[in-house]
């Protein structure tokens, strides 16, 4: 994946390996800038930085369209001579919790020879969740049956949105929002539910709109096997042991 960007006399160029990342994954990159000029030119404002852009803020250029999440720490003391060129390698840790590309927001990576934001290049650095989310995500889908409507992350935590399957069991289920976010201890799950409840208190039997909350806290040593796999036997004990405090029973 690369960048370019002009800022005269200067070509900035932004080499990333890899195409996408997950949360908790590197991104190795290198920026480069040639000097087109015929004057050396100070790096003073050199900057390269891990943000997180809303993406209908960044489409109407308004101010407060990225949120600084990192800064590398370059030498700013560079002097690149006429025709010539340097190159500053830097990696980027994600967080386990990062905020993944969504409809609404992205990380990116911006760079150049500014101090302000609306002066530098713009890189959109796609990010997935983590591939211990991943599995949970794909296993509401092939095993449960629930469908994937969407990926987002908020607060910290990755949310799937799944829509319940057209089954009898989950007949009282409109859609489930599952967050999934790393502790200290391992993960922690949100199963948050939109259910339909009877209401009794009239004389007419009525169908009310409700929500029920589970959570599920998994202990690294219990979902993990050695060398960081998922054991899928235990996670689908989890969720269904989530799922089966809104099953109907018919």
């Amino acid at each position: 994946m690369r960048g370019l960007f002009l800022q005269q006399p200067l070509e900035f160029r932004l080499n990333v390996t890899g195409d996408s990342f997950s949360q908790g994954a590197q991104i190795p990159c290198s920026l480069t800038v040639k000097n087109h000029g015929e004057t050396p030119v100070h790096l003073q404002d050199l900057t390269l930085t891990l943000a997180l852009g809303n993406l209908k803020k960044i489409k109407g250029r308004d101010e407060g369209a990225f949120e600084i999440l990192q800064t590398a720490d370059l030498d700013k003391t560079i002097q690149v001579p006429p025709g010539s060129e340097v190159s500053l390698p830097h990696t980027f840790s994600l967080d386990a919790n990062a905020p993944i590309t969504d409809k609404n927001q992205s990380p990116y990576l911006l760079y150049g020879n500014s101090t302000e934001v609306r002066g530098l290049g713009q890189l959109l650095v796609t990010v997935a969740v983590h591939p211990h989310i991943r599995t949970i995500f794909d296993t509401m889908t092939t095993v449960f049956n629930f469908i994937n409507k969407g990926e987002s992350s908020k607060g910290g935590a990755a949310i799937g949105k799944f829509k319940a399957p057209d089954s009898r069991r989950f007949s009282l289920v409109d859609e489930l929002n599952l967050s999934a976010s790393f502790t200290p201890e391992g993960l922690d799950l949100q199963f948050a539910f939109a259910v339909r409840k009877f209401d009794h208190g009239t004389s007419k039997v009525a169908v009310k709109k409700g929500k029920l909350e589970v959570r599920k806290s998994l202990a690294s040593a219990d979902y993990l096997f050695g060398g960081g796999f998922v054991r899928q036997e235990y996670i689908e004990q989890i969720i269904k042991s989530a799922l089966a405090e809104v099953s109907s029973g018919f």
